[in-house]
């Protein structure tokens, strides 16, 4: 009986670095996919392999031209919407910024017919006691089953890439999705909650497009809005902006007195074309834009609720949205695209 066959894609992190005296260094491509079979030979027993590494990247330089290129490489390499290629796809990835990159492309590959499994490390292949060795055999064999969802693996989780967010930067269970949960668990036994995974229901679509043109901003009490609006105000007139995402208190809630009222700033999105989008700091939770004066102020603004969405989930999918035709921001927000949110 034949293996499976997976590609790995190895675009950097801390999994591929060396440890010499004690300092990173990173890798060359030949020197990673050599590294990565020799380390982990199990890989082998579980799929057939093929390597790439288009890039060694750290994660915090991870753009929108790197979600691109990883984008086309998982359909053109991978063989993502077609009859033939790879039964699934795994993605080496930093781990500060994996999952804008998993969020984002369980927006581009839309109704996704294969695994598309991102995971890392918090130490490196080559250090004592890493979590890198059991991280890459786990997303492997995610990648072997049926699970046609972009998903985070790591620690003993397997997670909704768009539901999850980096919580821990020492844990070996780096990652959760507060607000939705599991898609299954990493034990003696991998186990899928084969309920919650999200089918297809048409042909496969990639839509890469991307406009980055967007801000984020955490409230806190006492920020000065009049500096807030006179930098926004300017970047839009500029062309420089398009939408503006919010982070609000609690279920959404903003000032709306003194020095930190919100509503001039609201009162300037309508007249010069970019867009509020209102999320909340809290990691459970749905925004409630109607339970105080705050969220109705952005109610009656125009403002757009972010839900349950995840920081990670809101601010790619608004970047992705912006640059789709079909529909505006405010649309896209009240459609679940990859199971990113929920509207009970």
């Amino acid at each position: 009986m034949s293996r499976p066959r997976v590609l790995i894609i190895h675009t950097g992190g801390t999994l591929g670095m060396q440890l010499p005296e004690g300092r990173r260094l990173e890798l060359g491509e030949e020197e990673h996919l050599a590294r990565l079979t020799e380390r982990v030979p199990e890989l082998s027993e579980i799929a057939e392999i093929d390597l790439l590494a288009p890039w060694n990247q750290d994660s915090s330089d991870v753009g929108p031209e790197h979600w691109d290129a990883l984008a086309t490489l998982i359909v053109e390499q991978g063989g993502v919407g077609s009859a033939q290629g790879y039964s699934g796809i795994v993605v080496i990835h930093g781990t500060d910024t994996l999952a804008y990159t998993a969020s984002m492309m369980a927006y581009m590959l839309r109704q996704l017919d294969r695994p598309v499994v991102f995971t890392g490390s918090q130490r490196p292949l080559d250090a004592w006691r890493t979590d890198a060795r059991a991280n890459l055999a786990a997303a492997v064999e995610c990648a072997t089953r049926d699970l046609p969802e972009v998903c985070i693996v790591f620690g003993d989780s397997i997670l909704r890439a768009c539901r999850s967010s980096k919580i821990d930067a020492r844990s070996y269970n780096a990652f959760a999705a507060p607000s939705y949960g599991t898609l299954g668990k990493i034990g003696t036994e991998l186990s899928l909650v084969r309920h919650s995974i999200r089918r297809p229901s048409s042909p496969f679509e990639l839509k890469r497009a991307v406009d980055s043109r967007v801000l984020a901003l955490t409230l806190f009490p006492g920020v000065d809005t009049a500096m807030v609006v006179k930098n926004v105000t300017a970047s839009a007139d500029a062309g420089l902006l398009r939408a503006l995402l919010i982070r609000g208190f609690g279920v959404g809630n903003v000032p709306i007195a003194g020095l930190s009222d919100l509503r001039p700033l609201l009162a300037n999105a309508s007249g010069r074309n970019f867009e509020v989008v209102i999320s909340s700091q809290c990691y459970r939770g749905h925004t409630d834009l109607a339970m105080y004066p705050g969220g109705r102020a952005l109610v009656e603004a125009g403002a757009i609720a972010a839900a349950d969405m995840t920081f990670e989930a809101a601010i790619t999918k608004t970047m992705w949205a912006l640059a789709q035709s079909e529909h505006d921001l405010r649309t896209w927000f009240e459609t679940d695209l990859a199971g990113e949110v929920s509207f009970s």
